[in-house]
């Protein structure tokens, strides 16, 4: 009896006791959104610092995908901080009485200073531009909009010091013209690599109707992002859905101007009612456009986003005719796309998810021109006329965990599939799959500091008449550390990359004994100092790697019996190193008006340089044979090394002239990408730049807006290019030179003017001075909040421009879009 006494008075006190503690416990608890958009905000951080009755507190959390925030704290008095990269800080104190639940819910309001731009590519976590070690450059999705962007391309090569020549990207030089067969940047699209399986950047495929925000990374970024970042980054991140749904629709049309040089028109009034090619592949022609003579192209952009309680939805469409202005060119694509997220009820932080994206494309390149005097006509070779169909789709199941101490932790998943059929040419078909998987783990070390590490499985296998049967694997592991000190800020990192094509793989560099590990090591540290308000002085160095691919390795094909593409089994993998200082400057001219001023010096090695090749090949061992010996083609090799320098100066700024909102982009660079061996044998000069490069370029957007009326400028000016290859044109003066030198020029001339491109020998002697000149407006009218409709003049002065050998870019066009926004 007395013991069951005792069990009731203890049991009792435990619950007297319990009762008392949670009666002297307080709680707050809110959503924190984004005051532009009523966009929840995840990852806020919320601070609690002050007393209660017995001790000083300081604690805090993080809100989850709602936007949800709960803290438990004793009665006290606290003050509240509130603050998130890009958005104002906001405090506030308040009183919590025992026992007492205080809901605080709160917008932010985003930083008015664009040098306060929330980025994540460059680090791998969310930072402001200002704080990076390297140059990046942010473009948004009104300029995407406002300019009618049609394939991705044309809006990444409006940016300082990128350059996309026929699909080739290329940052500061680094790449030259390599038929879509490598890039030294890599493509993400949301963080996950976009480079099909063979190593081509699908442009059109990428969902331009679904973009949040485009992020440019110039400079080496293999320690993070792997083989192909040699230069650079750009990471497509597609947008989630706010609290409100969102449906655009979009429509346009546009047609092709004449050229300015009135012979070069193929087509006649007649011609798409006698042509069978039109008639099979183009339902453009019919009823409205009966009387408009000129090659036309439209297409249809759809978009919706919407909640549903803890489910993210958006999709998107898009349709795309284009009739070509060159001959037998055309295009027809349709895409479609999926992307859901889910945030968990029951574990707070959890979310998962999939991307998709799917499209089809009814196609025909134009390889070269048929002459200088017809440069719009397709050579009388029926393999240089080669409708495709292609289809790509990618899935992407992801899943994310945030923990309330601001840990983060990523599995991402990417299956890329390619399918290519060439009904006129079997022997091209080819099918290409990419697997790819990533964990990544970071977490905030207090204020001072982030830890970014993970690591990376990728397989991809191409089935290909082409060239064959291959596969390539890579893995990696990485790691970085980025750390405060007062105003400075520096960033190390790490990776050890294997990468194997077929038996080829990464060199063993690190040995215990007799055992070998194939990995190779990747570095990378910056710093990034605050001198004054605004004012960010920033250094950067970080080491590249890129094995090369499946296509450099192994295409082997004809153009229509005219050039030959060998493959290359004895190709070594480049690397290299770039380095970089800069100073970012926010400014603020008058009040309203702010922005900042970019400057950088950088330089590149690339040691082992891959570049194709022109000229004669042994057929069976590849190998590269004297004069006239062999077969005749491109080849990917390993050129001598190469040294990039350079500066680039850029202004982004925004502000009101009178009553026009204004916004300025603008941006210079000046390359000398030089071959350190000097002159390359195989260039049309003696002068050691590099192939198929610019020295100076200039480029720029002004838009206006005034009420409901918008329109705007944007251009591109790029020096003359100052070398191609040798045996599309020799520029030496043949006066200096002697029998033998004489003799290859003549052979040059003939093989150029008589077999590869007849005339353009001749037509680059004549326009090597050409520079290459851009210019684009556009006028918009809001009828109301929901209705748009714009006018579009792009190359309005009709310029005529030829970049790479063969290849005339785009008369004038005019294009009418509409957009509805609900």
């Amino acid at each position: 009896m007395f013991m069951i006494k005792s069990l009731l008075s203890t049991t009792l006190f435990i619950l007297f006791s319990t009762t008392l503690l949670l009666s002297q416990t307080a709680k707050i608890t809110g959503t924190i959104k984004d005051n532009s958009n009523n966009e929840f905000l995840y990852g806020v951080n919320v601070i609690v610092t002050g007393a209660n009755d017995t001790v000083n507190v300081k604690t805090g959390t993080t809100t989850d995908f709602d936007g949800k925030y709960t803290l438990d704290l004793s009665a006290g008095t606290y003050t509240i901080t509130y603050q998130y990269i890009g958005f104002h800080r906001e405090r506030m104190k308040i009183t919590l009485k025992a026992g007492e639940v205080k809901t605080l819910d709160l917008s932010l309001k985003p930083s008015a200073e664009l040098i306060d731009e929330v980025v994540v590519s460059a680090g791998k976590f969310e930072q402001k531009l200002s704080d990076v070690i390297v140059t990046m450059e942010v473009i948004k999705p009104t300029m995407i909009q406002n300019t009618n962007t049609i394939s991705l391309e044309t809006s990444v090569n409006q940016i300082t010091g990128v350059d996309v020549s026929d699909q080739q990207l290329s940052i500061r030089s680094s790449s030259g013209w390599s038929y879509g067969a490598g890039t030294r940047v890599i493509m993400l699209m949301d963080d996950l690599p976009i480079v099909s399986a063979d190593g081509d950047i699908k442009w059109n495929y990428i969902p331009v109707e679904n973009i949040s925000q485009i992020e440019i990374v110039k400079g080496a970024s293999s320690a993070l992002f792997g083989s192909s970042a040699l230069s650079g980054v750009i990471n497509v991140r597609s947008a989630y859905p706010t609290d409100k749904p969102e449906t655009r629709v979009s429509y346009f049309i546009g047609v092709y101007d004449s050229p300015k040089t009135e012979s070069y028109k193929w087509w006649d009034e007649d011609f798409y009612f006698n042509d069978s090619l039109f008639y099979q592949h183009i339902p453009l022609r019919n009823g409205l456009y009966y009387w408009i003579k000129n090659p036309m192209y439209s297409g249809l952009n759809l978009f919706h986003s919407q909640q549903f309680g803890n489910l993210d939805i958006t999709m998107g469409g898009s349709h795309f005719v284009d009739e070509g202005y060159r001959q037998k060119e055309y295009e027809i694509r349709s895409r479609a796309n999926v992307n859901w997220r889910y945030r968990s009820k029951k574990i707070e932080g959890l979310a998962f998810g999939m991307n998709t994206n799917f499209m089809a494309v009814d196609k025909s390149d134009f390889f070269f021109w048929h002459s200088d005097t017809l440069p719009l006509n397709t050579p009388e070779v029926d393999k240089l006329f080669a409708p495709t169909q292609a289809y790509r789709v990618n899935i992407d199941p992801f899943i994310y965990y945030y923990k309330p101490n601001g840990s983060k932790y990523k599995i991402r998943t990417r299956y890329f599939g390619t399918r290519q059929y060439i009904p006129n040419d079997t022997a091209k078909n080819s099918n290409g799959d990419l697997y790819y998987i990533e964990y990544t783990y970071s977490t905030n070390l207090g204020e001072k500091g982030n830890v970014t590490a993970g690591g990376v499985n990728g397989y991809s296998e191409v089935h290909s008449n082409l060239f064959g049967d291959h596969f390539h694997n890579n893995f990696a592991l990485y790691g970085q550390l980025d750390w405060k000190f007062g105003r400075l800020k520096a960033s190390v990192g790490l990776r050890g990359e294997y990468y194997k094509v077929d038996t080829a793989q990464t060199e063993s560099l690190v040995q215990f004994g007799d055992f070998e590990i194939p990995f190779k090591p990747v570095f990378r540290a910056g710093l990034n100092y605050e001198l004054f308000e605004y004012t960010f002085l920033r250094a950067s160095f970080g080491q590249g790697y890129r094995f090369p691919s499946i296509s450099e390795k192994y295409t082997a094909s004809d153009l229509g019996g005219l050039i030959n593409l060998m493959p290359n089994p004895y190709l070594q993998p480049e690397n290299g190193w770039s380095a970089e200082i800069g100073i970012k400057q926010g400014i603020k001219l008058w009040e309203g008006w702010k922005g900042f001023v970019d400057l950088s010096f950088f330089m590149q090695e690339i040691y082992d340089m891959i570049e194709f090749t022109i000229g004669f090949y042994d057929p069976v061992t590849y190998l590269p044979l004297p004069l006239s010996q062999g077969v005749f083609g491109f080849q990917a090799r390993n050129m001598a090394d190469a040294r990039i320098t350079g500066a680039e100066v850029s202004i982004v700024t925004s502000g009101d002239i009178g009553p026009l909102k204004t916004t300025v982009m603008m941006g210079y660079t000046y390359n000398n990408p030089v071959n350190k061996a000097g002159a390359d044998s195989t260039a049309s000069t003696d002068n050691p730049v590099l192939k198929y490069r610019y020295i100076h370029s200039f480029k720029g957007d002004l838009d206006f807006e005034a009420k409901r009326f918008t329109f705007g400028f944007n251009w591109i000016y790029n020096s003359p290019m100052k070398n191609v290859d040798r045996l599309f044109c020799d520029e030496r003066d043949p006066s200096t030179m002697d029998e033998y030198e004489a003799d290859l020029y003549a052979f040059y001339y003939l093989m150029s003017d008589l077999f590869l491109l007849p005339g353009y020998f001749d037509y680059r002697i004549a326009n090597a001075d050409q520079p290459y000149v851009s210019f684009d407006a556009r006028m918009g009218f809001k009828f109301n909040e929901y209705i748009r409709a714009s006018v579009l003049v792009k190359n309005v002065f009709n310029s005529e421009y030829v970049g790479r050998p063969g290849d005339l870019r785009p008369p004038r066009r005019f294009e009418i879009q509409l957009t509805a926004k609900f």
